[in-house]
């Protein structure tokens, strides 16, 4: 199509029949600056006004569409509507194809979403479930310790767990005299689930432990202990020039401090207290250093 050679010719055809722009537009029903622009080539006109202005002009679609008069052996007048259906077809098997490709990216979206979180709640154990908390500290613990403690984390099992904010921490047996703890993560797709991202992979038994780290400011300290000595009625540990002091009850510890708006995540020195507050010597493993 010759966007020129077709204006010029409706132009010709227009005058020919002694009609105005304003009137072949009104017609048309479209607006005069519509015909303005067909007939100096800045436009054409649409599929559906092909064949009314074909007629208004004593033409066919095949000579608009040409930009010239042809003879009745060089395009048939009948062929005038399958050209134009023709074209119509071909409009909407584009329009189908924007559509299936925009429904495809739609699909695939969904799936990459779903995927995602189906990924997340796989990945991710709720509170409750003791059996897969045990499960994720087994293999966590046990990929970052390996073979470098004696603890069976196959034998592993949780005897107590404490929450606090977006963590949750458990503390580990293998009823051989060893401990573990393990710490959670919140999901952030699925809140009230939580997977394995930290933890000390063995203590000994009747001793203090502990692991600390930091987040924006905020100090995260996590005590821990199983088989504590029947003297120990409670631990102290100090951060940012502060003394804690806190209850132990039947010979275990699990807590979570979080401590804001400090840089300090130390807790040294940790230290087990009788009931009359005196230090039990060698109670304590230290600050312990986070699993990478």
């Amino acid at each position: 199509m010759d966007a020129k050679r077709t204006g010029e010719l409706i132009a010709e055809y227009r005058k020919a029949r002694g009609l105005s722009q304003g009137e072949l537009a009104s017609r048309l029903h479209v607006t005069d600056k519509a015909v303005r622009k067909w007939e100096t080539g800045r436009g054409m006109p649409g599929i559906d006004t092909l064949e009314p202005l074909a007629e208004a002009l004593g033409l066919s679609v095949s000579e608009l569409l040409s930009g010239q008069r042809l003879t009745a052996e060089e395009l048939p007048k009948a062929a005038d509507g399958q050209i134009v259906e023709s074209m119509r077809t071909g409009v909407r098997r584009a329009r189908l194809g924007v559509l299936a490709a925009l429904a495809a990216v739609g699909i695939l979206a969904v799936l990459t979403v779903g995927l995602y979180r189906t990924a997340h709640y796989r990945a991710s154990v709720a509170e409750s479930d003791m059996t897969g908390l045990t499960a994720q500290a087994a293999a966590y613990l046990g990929r970052n310790g390996g073979d470098r403690w004696n603890l069976d984390y196959d034998a592993l099992r949780i005897v107590e767990t404490e929450r606090r904010g977006d963590y949750l921490a458990a503390l580990c047996t293998d009823d051989q005299g060893h401990w573990a703890l393990c710490v959670y993560d919140r999901d952030d797709v699925f809140p009230d689930r939580w997977r394995a991202n930290g933890g000390k992979p063995s203590l000994d038994d009747g001793t203090l432990g502990s692991w600390n780290f930091g987040t924006g400011g905020d100090a995260i300290l996590i005590f821990c202990g199983g088989g504590l000595p029947e003297a120990a009625a409670s631990y102290t540990f100090q951060n940012s020039g502060i003394t804690y002091t806190c209850p132990i009850a039947d010979g275990q510890v699990l807590d979570i401090f979080l401590l804001p708006d400090t840089s300090d995540i130390s807790s040294y020195p940790e230290q087990l207290l009788d009931e009359t507050g005196a230090p039990l010597d060698g109670s304590s493993e230290g600050t312990a250093v986070p699993v990478p």
